[in-house]
């Protein structure tokens, strides 16, 4: 039996309003899983490590020795962490799998789950290229191959030596040896996966398509014309109807600390809301951008899917010219806009998108990390955030055996094959709660209203 093995690691800060207290877990989970496995609350993904954050005086903030330091420290702490694995990668050993039957199993490094930033610091390559490609990173959309480990073993053949070379013309940083060579028929080119929380809902969205708008309205419009088309927009998106999955924006979007959720709610309603007052070219770049949207955060893909993904993103890439006739913005040589381009390859590797997607370490991250270190006592928490979710996992192991036997009843319910394929990425808490109403007490006495219809008079009894 094949057992990829999915791995990810993000950076993430517990300290709430003040400190600068942050830790970086490393997660890992199988390919063996389906999606709503990993992405829920069930011990899908597993914390294996908490990696070292290096810090130094001021002195260290310039140092490139400093910096290749912590780079190289990095790679060596995940290549540490799962070298018990490497000989099971070559040999297939014998494992009792959750069945109860006991099968031959060997083991592969799949995929790894990352932000932007984490890539950089796992590829080495230099910021602001693309991590699946060698385009260049002053023209995306000009010609490039596939980034592998192969092409860059060659190249610094050819060049090795000359890090300026290797810097200004390939994006590869020299310093930095992956930990994926350490390891058999692994690499780290074709391991990272796509990120539609980041690249897509937060990047082309939020950060880029939405703000773009407001400035195309600027180009075009007065400043006070253009105060009152936002207040509108606003004014309609505060009159979304309540319906099942839609969000309710009080105030439009005159609010601070968006998240990828608040994000996701405000695709489904913008579109009508800007429709009114944008060109028909912008409304339909929208349009095509949202379809490439929908498409890609599905379960599952047929040929027609993938047909209609390339549609989309050939039909956005066409319509957003419009951004650069308006002097809105001057190019599109966007790493997070960059990204769609690869999506139909990654799918067709890694499956849906929204299995392997960021937003599931994001996810993670409160039952993992930040809910035990709020449970320490915040001196030297590490030791007592291991501790706690150590309990943890034996507490979900032993109730998993219990409910097995018939002495507890499931915490969770299955997933509904049609509302699966209808859930954003990130996590799904789907843990049954018992809802429970308390009324405020009042006295007792009973107020009766009474109509007397006689002579149209309206009588009032307490």
């Amino acid at each position: 039996m094949y057992c990829a093995i999915i791995l990810g690691a993000d950076k993430t800060t517990v300290s709430v309003a003040t400190g600068h207290v942050e830790y970086h877990p490393l997660y890992l989970t199988i390919g063996n899983l389906r999606n709503a496995a990993r992405r829920g609350h069930h011990n899908g993904v597993i914390p294996i490590g908490f990696l070292a954050i290096p810090k130094g005086g001021r002195q260290y903030d310039d140092s490139n020795k400093f910096r290749i330091f912590k780079k190289q420290l990095y790679h060596e702490s995940i290549a540490a962490i799962l070298r018990p694995l490497k000989d099971a990668m070559e040999k297939p050993v014998i494992k009792m799998c959750p069945d109860g039957y006991y099968r031959r199993v060997i083991y592969d490094l799949g995929a790894f789950i990352a932000d932007y930033p984490e890539q950089v610091l796992l590829l080495g390559i230099v910021q602001g290229w693309c991590f699946r490609c060698t385009a260049r990173g002053d023209n995306l959309d000009g010609p490039g191959g596939p980034r592998t480990r192969k092409w860059v073993c060659t190249v610094l053949q050819e060049y090795g030596g000359d890090g300026t070379v290797l810097w200004d013309n390939f994006g590869i940083d020299d310093d930095v040896l992956p930990f994926t060579h350490q390891f058999p028929q692994a690499d780290i080119h074709e391991m990272l996966t796509p990120d539609i929380l980041h690249q897509i809902v937060k990047g082309c969205f939020k950060d880029m398509l939405v703000e773009w708008i407001w400035d195309y309205l600027a180009e075009t419009e007065d400043k006070q014309r253009v105060k009152e088309i936002m207040d509108e927009i606003d004014r309609r998106l505060s009159l979304t109807p309540a319906f099942p999955g839609l969000r309710h924006f009080p105030e439009g979007r005159r609010f601070k600390q968006w998240t990828g959720d608040d994000s996701k709610a405000l695709m489904k309603i913008l579109l009508p809301a800007v429709e009114p007052f944008v060109p028909p070219e912008l409304t339909a770049c929208l349009g095509a951008f949202l379809d490439f949207c929908y498409l890609v955060r599905q379960n599952e893909f047929t040929e027609d899917t993938m047909t209609k993904i390339q549609a989309a993103i050939d039909r956005f890439h066409f319509l957003r010219q419009i951004f650069v006739t308006h002097n809105v913005h001057k190019h599109f040589s966007i790493l997070r806009m960059h990204a769609m381009s690869h999506y139909p390859a990654l799918i067709l590797e890694f499956g849906a998108p929204n299995g392997v997607c960021s937003s599931i370490t994001e996810s993670r991250h409160i039952t993992a990390v930040k809910k035990p270190w709020r449970r320490s006592s915040r001196f030297n928490a590490l030791s007592q955030m291991l501790l706690t979710n150590q309990r943890q996992d034996k507490m979900a192991a032993k109730r998993m055996e219990l409910v097995a036997r018939g002495l507890l009843p499931p915490a969770w319910r299955a997933v509904d094959r049609f509302e699966e394929g209808k859930e954003d990425e990130g996590g799904i808490d789907d843990i049954r709660m018992l809802g429970v109403v308390d009324l405020a007490k009042k006295r007792g006495t009973m107020t009766i209203l009474l109509q007397v219809t006689d002579q149209g008079l309206t009588k009032i009894f307490v």
